[in-house]
């Protein structure tokens, strides 16, 4: 592959670096204590809830837990970070992923 391909592929994707925490990891197929790091390669212009709905599909037992009740018109199952930000309510989650963007799924947080 020469330069000029090799570039115009790295301007036609982005990786995007998934973290999954705590008993979620389990949603992912996972069974271990260890970190559960994915790496997915997708087109620029996907969102955040593209791309968790993009996991939904490739981890059905996520996918249900996520998006399993039509009538919810909101994300609540876990809490999502990116880049070290907690994001709050779905018009975040149109926020465009960029190449190298990390994206942490944790249990939600809940206090009183």
């Amino acid at each position: 592959m020469d330069l000029t391909t090799r570039e115009t592929k790295d301007k036609t994707s982005i990786k995007i670096t998934i973290e999954v925490m705590s008993w979620l990891k389990e949603d992912f197929g996972y069974e271990g204590w260890g970190r559960l790091v994915l790496e997915e390669t997708m087109n620029p212009g996907t969102s955040i809830l593209d791309l968790l709905h993009i996991l939904a599909r490739k981890y059905p037992r996520f996918g249900q837990k996520a998006f399993g009740d039509p009538r919810k018109d909101f994300f609540d199952y876990c809490a999502i970070v990116l880049n070290g930000t907690f994001l709050s309510g779905l018009p975040s989650f149109n926020t465009e992923l960029k190449d190298g963007d990390n994206l942490i799924l944790s249990p939600g947080f809940y206090g009183g």
